[in-house]
């Protein structure tokens, strides 16, 4: 019989690490509260994981995953990970989400049997996730310090209830985690990503649109307040990137380019200063709903690209957030900084905005990737 526990937001996580350890040391599936019904580790070197897996098929009909934290875990599997994949990774896990990479050249552990090999790449895919549940986050330290535990696969049942689990599953659970009944309406999007783009190929919780926003490259300017420079830096540059593309500005996302700015003493919520917004205007860009931003770690985090007004700007991001984001990348270039039109006249904001032009040309090709 499996030993059952019960979860609850309080419970202390060692309770859970330490029989989840010893289960998957042993070879025995354990059952987790997932984000779309319950879901069951399974320790793909064990010597009977392979008639494991045949059972989950049984349940849900879907390939395993790998159990993951993020982008870097595909690496071990000798598969490189596209950048519109290692976005979803870190901008969505733990999610209801799965991203799958075509399997070709996928180099897995000696010790994984074939069948757990030819299940696990069934479709021609391998697919990584990370479930979205406390419990789940609670046992990942146990399930990567576990000597041979590593990696784990994660199966789907879309039941709701653990013991519905233990009772498919019959006495080959070694720990069952119980945290009630789950919803199973909304399964997890399955995403399939290469170097030439990404489709969802299992519509579930996370929409089109919304993958589209996690997946797309995310370019940040940042200035002072928000108001002046980086808003004009973000209008002008989704213009051009719009016209390049043959799109509106507000299709960008969906083109796989997220424009954004920011700024370093910015409080939040302020409009474009007038003249940015009548400057904007007349080279094409719509400033009228712009609302200023203070960058946050969350917000860098996110962004594939930094370009900054100034030195100062580069500066107070790097103390205030130290190893966080890309790199901090000069609109200028050269240690040359754009200055603030504040309180000056349109013709100064023009300047402004042609400079913002000019040193725009040369990111603009390189954004127009993925």
């Amino acid at each position: 019989m499996p030993t059952v526990l019960d979860w609850t937001p309080t419970v202390d996580p060692y309770e859970l690490v330490r029989p989840v350890r010893e289960s998957l040391g042993a070879g025995s599936p354990v059952v987790l509260p997932g984000d779309a019904g319950y879901v069951v580790l399974v320790n793909p070197a064990a010597s009977h994981a392979s008639a494991q897996l045949e059972a989950l098929a049984g349940i849900a009909a879907v390939p395993p995953a790998i159990l993951a934290y993020g982008p870097d875990d595909p690496a071990g599997y000798g598969l490189a990970v596209p950048a519109a994949a290692r976005r979803l990774m870190i901008r969505a896990w733990p999610a209801p989400l799965a991203v799958a990479l075509p399997a070709a050249g996928a180099v897995f552990p000696l010790e994984w049997p074939g069948a757990v090999r030819g299940r696990v790449t069934a479709d021609g895919l391998v697919r990584f996730r990370w479930p979205d549940h406390p419990a789940v986050e609670a046992v990942f330290p146990a399930v990567f310090a576990a000597v041979g535990c590593v990696p784990t696969l994660v199966a789907e049942t879309f039941l709701p209830t653990a013991g519905a689990v233990v009772d498919r599953l019959g006495g080959a659970v070694g720990v069952a985690v119980s945290a009630g009944d789950l919803r199973t309406g909304d399964r997890p999007t399955v995403v399939r990503v290469n170097p030439d783009g990404w489709e969802v190929i299992q519509p579930g919780a996370f929409g089109v649109d919304e993958v589209q926003r996690l997946a797309a490259r995310i370019l940040l300017f940042v200035c002072t307040g928000n108001t002046c420079r980086s808003p004009l830096a973000e209008g002008l540059a989704k213009r051009l990137l719009a016209d390049r593309l043959g799109c509106g500005p507000e299709d960008l996302p969906a083109r796989g380019i997220w424009v954004l700015s920011a700024g370093v003493a910015a409080y939040g919520g302020a409009p474009a200063s007038p003249e940015s917004a009548d400057v904007a205007a007349e080279f094409g860009a719509d400033l009228r709903d712009h609302r200023s931003r203070p960058v946050n770690p969350q917000l860098l985090a996110a962004a594939d690209d930094v370009v900054a007004m100034t030195r100062g700007h580069a500066h107070a991001l790097a103390v205030r957030f130290p190893g966080v984001g890309p790199g901090v990348r000069l609109l200028c270039g050269d240690d040359a900084d754009l200055d603030d039109p504040i309180g000056a006249g349109l013709d100064v904001y023009r300047e402004c905005a042609r400079t913002i032009l000019t040193h725009l040309g040369r990111f603009i090709p390189e954004w127009e990737g993925p």
